[in-house]
């Protein structure tokens, strides 16, 4: 599907339930972004987009401690679904594994908050580590003290046990130490086992389809496949693994054979000791990885290239205390992170490294060659200004460019028109339509926005300049 919907702003009090669900205290912060992901604006949050666990005890008082959080999933309810109310479309349920307190939270609805695995309050739990959800209700949490996994059902309002997967052992559909959990659109279920090496894909019943070893203490799993509501690839169909003690990130398809792999120091730039831990899968199915160590995202595309590192430790904006568990929504692009103190809710937005214009020629022809890199997805404005700033051509309006290196060439032609047939506002007396520019000192400014709904409230400009 690659029809994206328009975004209706999130009701702060979703951003309050679901963080909260992760033991959350309110900050407040700028809502003016570095680029690759941004704090949403303050109409649609009340500048609530920072969290710390002050806030739990005030909607669950001592029920609960924030301790040790780890896998993090959210997903739209169909259940939630309300054809007379326009827009609860946005509503999304977030449930956050609290480890160390051996329990989920989650937002029973926008307004109540709820609790599972703790003792008296459903199935006990030993030690919750990965954890997945769909929109039909279905929850899945991997046990790593009892190697097993608790499938939930939540109809809309609260987490209720249907069965268990696994047992102790090394056989066919058992554990020894389960870690992370991923669902494909036809209700399967991935489960990485660390101490085996392996990845067990059960089907909906819980029966064993497949499993492949050789991995080394595999931990985060994503996956996406045929029948996936929102995805701009809709015939990919994979799944990426985090291995090697923190340092490599792997792709297989569906029938468990390797597809490529990357290890961090194959990555650009100096990026220093890192250990990754837990992964999402973005609307174009780039691969979003949490960093414990260096208090960082970083963000590989589809193919599992190299595309940014986003953040730092700290308490400030922008910056992350032990990031742990990641979930998105893919439809309009909400990011959630889970951290050791709280969590962090971002939207997707995007940067641009190194635009540069260069005058490109030979005996015959002379053109002007332009190159960025872009982080994500990202819709294009480039005019060209003269030396006194006014306008003088626009060589591209809305035109969507994929994550990585892009470039193209102008001919240095005054165009007609501008793009889409609109007509070209009044030039100055020195510039003709149809012909080339005349010697002198020139500006292009170009204008990127993310395709997901952060469009609507965030740019990025950047200008650069070049000669004839």
């Amino acid at each position: 599907m690659r029809t994206i919907g328009a975004m209706r702003y999130y009701r702060c009090t979703v951003l309050v339930s679901s963080m909260v669900a992760l033991n959350l205290m309110v900050t407040t912060v700028d809502a003016a972004g570095p680029g690759t992901f941004v704090y949403p604006p303050y109409k649609h949050t009340w500048g609530v987009v920072k969290a710390r666990p002050l806030h739990l005890r005030l909607f669950l008082g001592y029920k609960t401690k924030f301790d040790d959080p780890q896998g993090l999933a959210c997903a739209r309810l169909d259940a939630w679904e309300d054809p007379s109310r326009e827009g609860d479309d946005d509503e999304v349920t977030v449930y956050g594994v609290n480890s160390g307190d051996k329990c989920i939270i989650y937002n029973r609805s926008m307004y109540a908050l709820g609790l599972f695995g703790k003792e008296g309050r459903g199935e006990a739990l030993e030690r919750p580590w990965g954890i997945a959800a769909d929109r039909w209700g279905q929850v899945y949490v991997v046990d790593r003290g009892r190697a097993e996994v608790h499938h939930l059902r939540n109809g809309g309002k609260s987490l209720v046990p249907v069965r268990k997967i696994g047992r102790f052992g090394d056989g066919e559909g058992e554990f020894i130490d389960p870690i992370g959990a991923a669902l494909l659109p036809d209700g399967s279920l991935l489960v990485t086992d660390a101490a085996l090496g392996r990845v067990t894909m059960f089907d909906s019943t819980g029966a064993v389809r497949l499993a492949w070893e050789g991995l080394l203490s595999p931990a985060g799993i994503a996956a996406t496949g045929p029948g996936e509501s929102w995805t701009y690839f809709d015939q990919d169909a994979f799944v990426v693994v985090i291995d090697s003690a923190g340092q490599r990130v792997s792709k297989f398809d569906l029938k468990g054979q390797l597809v490529k792999r990357t290890r961090t120091e194959e990555w650009e730039g100096d990026i220093g000791i890192e250990h990754l831990e837990w992964l999402a899968l973005d609307y174009h199915n780039q691969v979003l990885i949490t960093d414990r160590t260096r208090g960082c995202i970083h963000k590989l595309d589809r193919n599992l290239n190299y595309l940014d590192t986003f953040g730092e430790t700290g308490d400030g904006d922008y910056r992350f205390d032990e990031p742990r568990g990641i979930a998105l929504y893919r439809r309009f692009g909400q990011i959630f992170v889970a951290e050791r103190p709280g969590a962090q809710y971002l939207w997707v937005g995007v940067d641009v490294r190194d635009l540069q214009a260069t005058v490109v020629s030979d005996s015959i022809w002379r053109d002007l060659r332009v190159s960025f890199f872009l982080t994500e997805p990202a819709l294009v404005d480039v005019d060209v200004e003269d030396a006194a700033g006014r306008f003088i051509a626009r060589l591209m309006e809305n035109r969507r460019f994929d994550a990585g290196k892009v470039q193209f060439f102008w001919n240095l032609m005054v165009p007609a028109q501008l793009p889409g047939g609109k007509p070209l506002p009044t030039l100055p007396a020195s510039y003709d339509v149809g012909k080339r520019l005349p010697s002198g000192r020139y500006s292009l400014r170009a204008t990127f926005r993310a395709t997901y709904s952060s469009r609507e409230s965030f740019s990025i400009e950047r200008k650069t300049g070049f000669g004839l």
